[in-house]
């Protein structure tokens, strides 16, 4: 597999980044974690993503998970890039679509490089049920799936650490009472990242 997850944005590892992607990979980027929220917003999302992904030498193409078209395109793009938002609104978007089940497919046979930050990350937990307490599943409609993609083994807690926002306190609450209960789960604190290195996903040291 390989994949690249961060709390906020690139995080503070582009080249890492970038060594998982590939350089001058061209990057599918879903926005559809935001699909609740005016198109306005999102097509300010894509601005964003977009400039970022071109200033690290990258090749960026918005893809909405709603189009069947964009769906192919996920059989044959060389990277993902999957945006934050809400995990649920972003789960429910890949289920109707079937993207859960070629996105799956591909990262476990390494065809398909995955990136992704909050939301993006965290939809890749096997459980969604304590993503609940951080994100409000109804913005996905009035059933809810509560499975994410099961690439992960445990649970995949953003923002830890975090207090100028309600997700982030939200966030580090959660992560404070799985540790106190021994709940194994990946904490990242804005600017980390995990990344695969020799088949394992591992943390990315920080910067001293």
């Amino acid at each position: 597999m390989r994949l690249y997850l961060s709390s906020m944005g690139v995080g503070d590892h582009p080249a890492r980044l970038v060594e998982v992607l590939g350089a001058d990979a061209t990057v599918g980027v879903v926005l559809n974690a935001v699909d609740d929220r005016p198109d306005t917003e999102t097509d300010m999302a894509w601005e964003v993503e977009r400039d970022e992904l071109e200033h690290l030498g990258l090749r960026p193409e918005r893809l909405d998970l709603r189009s069947d078209t964009d769906v192919e395109r996920l059989r044959t793009i060389d990277a993902l890039w999957v945006r934050g938002g809400n995990t649920f609104v972003l789960r429910a978007a890949m289920a109707r679509s079937g993207a859960d089940d070629i996105i799956t497919g591909r990262i476990l046979d390494s065809s398909l490089a995955y990136a992704g930050y909050s939301a993006g990350a965290a939809v890749l937990c096997t459980d969604l049920g304590l993503i609940a307490e951080i994100d409000d599943p109804r913005a996905a409609g009035p059933d809810p799936l509560m499975t994410g993609l099961g690439i992960l083994d445990r649970p995949l807690i953003p923002h830890v650490g975090t207090t100028a926002f309600d997700e982030g306190r939200l966030c580090t609450a959660l992560h404070e009472r799985l540790t106190s209960d021994g709940v194994a789960h990946h904490a990242l604190r804005d600017g980390d990242a995990l990344a695969t290195t020799a088949g394992a996903l591992l943390p990315i040291p920080r910067r001293r």
